[in-house]
């Protein structure tokens, strides 16, 4: 008797496995926040890598690192409350009887949310495109020409195609040479 349905049944099986293994080790909180930095040039644990891809150094670099770093706890205290703000909203909108007053004023306070961080970016991409020399300035600004909309005070993120795009595209600074070591044979000189 031939038993093939076994060996379907099997496989079958098997690809269930993977697959749900695959969903565990996708769901881990720290693949998630590993993920969401590479998909954001402007995410915190980024900055560096960003300023490195600019090219930026020495006091430049560290004025670049600290506005971006101001920016992120400037404006980490209004996105969050805006969250909250619409998922309020959208309680109020399915509740049996929704409470029109409560909805206004949850928006008005949004909106102005929205505006205040809305400047507040303008600010910093104006302040940071001012303390840039030009070459990273136009690397700056191509950056965020590519970013998708994210929403209020956020650049947004790298579509898909332009992620390994961008952050390959122009190598990092070559390390500087290491000086040899006592006991090692000198370096032959190029040519």
């Amino acid at each position: 008797m031939k038993r093939w349905w076994l060996v379907i049944a099997l496989l079958l099986s098997l690809g269930m496995n993977l697959g749900i293994l695959a969903m565990v080790a996708v769901n881990r909180p720290e693949f998630v926040r590993q993920q969401q930095q590479a998909l954001r040039p402007g995410a915190p644990g980024r900055l560096p890598q960003l300023a490195e891809r600019l090219g930026l150094q020495g006091e430049v670099r560290e004025r670049f690192l600290e506005r971006q770093r101001q920016f992120n706890r400037e404006t980490a205290g209004p996105r969050k409350r805006l969250q909250v703000i619409r998922q309020q909203v959208r309680v109020e909108l399915v509740r049996a009887h929704p409470d029109e007053k409560r909805i206004d004023e949850l928006l008005r306070e949004g909106a102005d949310l929205y505006l205040l961080l809305e400047r507040s970016l303008t600010t910093d991409v104006l302040e940071t495109r001012a303390m840039l020399p030009p070459e990273a300035e136009r690397k700056y600004v191509d950056l965020i020409a590519q970013l998708q909309l994210e929403g209020p005070g956020a650049l947004g993120h790298l579509p898909q195609p332009l992620r390994n795009w961008w952050w390959q595209r122009s190598p990092p600074p070559k390390p500087t040479p290491k000086p040899p070591q006592a006991g090692s044979p000198p370096a032959k000189p190029p040519g």
